[in-house]
């Protein structure tokens, strides 16, 4: 791979303490021409002198300050400074790019109609994304075979914007939706695999991804995980079309695990939600039979029997008001 017109958009939001970390391991052994786009997204810290500070020891580093958009708005912005590089990378400012991958790249033969060049990561919680596929080309969805389900969701290889390169040509004028504040990047990637879905997949993990911060999904209540859900699955099913493939069970899949990912903050995430929007939201849960049963399967399955008891109650019963007033009176009394 062509190692002379690569970018990297680093998105970056309070970040002052691991900039420089992650700035570092992108930079050790990159490319001399290689362009590192630091978006400051308004951050009212000391994130946009850290960056400043940053790219004065390093002619690669362009820093960028822009009103608090968003992860979505910061990457637009950085996808507008790159308009005529061949390749983007997108590096989220609390993780870090593993030694090789610059390496890696160069002595990869990816093919000229390749639209996206994937490599493998590595989570703070041992999770790995290592032995789905071989290296090597994949001309398109349908010759990922029974790995195609993993990537969308088990892994997010294929969710994620980062752990890849997009060829920026076929990125054109396709850009992050600003108004979605989660599966942004779902949306995103689904649109541009249906301009160019062949792949070429890197040996090894490249990627470190810090998934213990306090604002991750899996710690934070919010609720517009089914109505974000809702937005991607008709593009989901759309690029499973143009490639031939049924989109029925992937379609399912997708709103099943949205449902359970939705009960699971809803029950385990302390947070201000009002009963109404919580109630609503475990009605919309309650309502898909699919999704009844993946939860009726999950609460049998608890360690905890006790516990679950009221949780299966509410799910046998389809009783939204019963859950919601369970989770609030938990989250207060416990």
């Amino acid at each position: 791979m062509n190692l002379a017109n690569l970018a990297v958009i680093v998105p970056c939001y309070r970040c002052a303490d691991s900039l420089p970390r992650t700035v570092q391991s992108i930079l050790d052994n990159a490319p001399r021409d290689l362009r590192l786009v630091l978006v400051e997204d308004g951050s009212g810290d000391e994130t946009l002198s850290v960056s400043r500070r940053l790219s004065a020891g390093d002619s690669r580093i362009q820093v960028l300050s822009r009103p608090n958009g968003g992860a979505a708005a910061a990457r637009n912005t950085g996808l507008d400074a790159v308009p005529d590089a061949e390749w983007v990378m997108f590096v989220d400012s609390d993780d870090e790019l593993f030694p090789g991958l610059w390496q890696e790249l160069a002595a990869a033969p990816v093919p000229a109609d390749c639209g996206m060049a994937l490599f493998g990561f590595r989570t703070d919680s041992g999770f790995t994304s290592a032995g789905q596929l071989p290296a090597g080309g994949f001309s398109g969805l349908p010759a990922l075979g029974a790995a195609l389900s993993p990537l969308l969701f088990d892994l997010g290889l294929l969710a994620s914007p980062c752990m890849k390169f997009y060829r920026r040509s076929v990125i054109g004028t396709l850009r992050f939706h600003e108004a979605l504040k989660i599966n942004e990047d779902v949306l995103f990637n689904l649109q541009f695999l249906q301009s160019n879905s062949a792949m070429y997949f890197l040996q090894g993990c490249y990627y470190c991804q810090h998934d213990g911060q306090q604002g991750s999904l899996s710690r934070r209540l919010r609720g517009d995980l089914l109505q974000a859900e809702a937005i991607t699955r008709p593009e989901l099913a759309r690029l499973l079309r143009q490639n031939g493939i049924d989109p029925a069970p992937y379609v399912q899949t997708s709103r099943v695990r949205a449902c359970l990912n939705q009960y699971s903050l809803l029950t385990g995430c302390r947070g201000s939600m009002p009963f109404a929007e919580r109630r609503a939201l475990f009605a919309e849960i309650l309502a898909d039979a699919d999704a009844r049963a993946a939860l009726r399967d999950r609460l049998r399955c608890d360690p905890n029997r006790l516990l679950a008891l009221p949780y299966r109650l509410g799910v046998a019963l389809r009783c939204p008001e019963f859950l919601a007033c369970y989770t609030m009176a938990k989250q207060r009394f416990l």
